[in-house]
């Protein structure tokens, strides 16, 4: 089994920070967290481990093709797990973490954290 390198990592984390919006925080349970305005989107586990935060059509969905895994703690809040094995995964990847900043991004439009 392959997996991603911290060049590929860093590479993807660029990505994320460059969607409008998005800041980087450590996670409550270790790793990195990225946010819309507040609102966690998704997190890294290390290099290569993922979770996301989609709606429950699109998790449904994802899971569906395969594209990701199901989420060991909180499947019934839409979120799915990505276990990056290939650079090829890479493109699997983004698609799903766009499909979560979006998400994200209405939510915090719609209802705005305080200030």
């Amino acid at each position: 089994m392959t997996s991603v390198d911290r060049a590929e990592y860093e590479s993807l984390r660029n990505w994320i920070l460059q969607l409008p919006d998005v800041t980087e925080a450590p996670h409550q349970f270790g790793g990195t967290e990225f946010q819309v305005h507040g609102l966690q989107f998704m997190h890294f586990h290390g290099y290569t481990h993922f979770d996301i935060r989609l709606l429950k059509e699109d998790q449904i969905r994802v899971l569906q093709e395969g594209k990701a895994e199901h989420h060991r703690y909180a499947p019934q809040a839409g979120w799915v797990a990505l276990v990056i094995r290939s650079p090829n995964d890479v493109t699997t990847a983004k698609e799903l973490i766009e499909l979560a900043y979006n998400h994200a991004r209405k939510i915090m439009t719609v209802h705005p954290a305080p200030k």
